[in-house]
């Protein structure tokens, strides 16, 4: 038993690492960075699912596609073609934040975490939720045209919510 144990109060029956607290450690780290990466796929898979499109009653779109190929590219918005990609690169930047906020346990990074996730969030509000029931051209064309969400819409919404959770978990772990 050292000067420095009998200082704290120490016995030198006592343990002096707990190994229980290490792996609760451990494991909020790894949830952290986890839900970081699951935000940062989810974005990738936006950019590439369907954000929003038109239903055409009677019509497909592979017939407006034969008579008017300019109007048919409404029928069906990516991710990639509502946003210009800009989500990879959010994606990006919630996976390093991710990294920092788990095993760098950087606060600055899970507030980032949370900011990036509140900006997605609120881009899919404000920006491509009122989209989804536009139906542009399409619908003074064809009666009974109806706009709709797409999958890329909810994965938009959840990516932004678990950014949010990554960065809420580290923010609210002890030191």
């Amino acid at each position: 038993m050292t000067e420095r144990d009998r200082e704290r109060g120490r016995t030198a029956r006592e343990t002096t690492d707990d190994g229980s607290r290490h792996s609760a450690v451990l494991a909020a780290r790894f949830l952290v960075l986890a839900a970081a990466l699951t935000a940062a796929l989810l974005l990738v898979a936006t950019e590439f699912s369907t954000v929003a499109s038109v239903d055409v009653a009677n019509t497909s779109c592979e017939v407006i596609q034969d008579s008017d190929p300019g109007l048919a590219d409404r029928c069906s918005l990516s991710g990639f073609e509502r946003n210009g990609g800009s989500f990879l690169l959010v994606a990006g930047l919630i996976a390093v934040m991710g990294w920092g906020a788990g095993f760098g346990r950087s606060r600055p990074a899970a507030a980032a975490l949370v900011a990036l996730g509140f900006c997605v969030l609120a881009w899919a509000l404000a920006v491509d939720l009122p989209v989804t029931d536009d139906t542009g051209a399409l619908g003074s064309n064809f009666e009974g045209a109806r706009g709709q969400a797409g999958i890329g819409l909810t994965l938009e919404i959840v990516a932004g919510l678990v950014a949010i959770a990554a960065g809420a978990i580290r923010l609210r772990a002890r030191e």
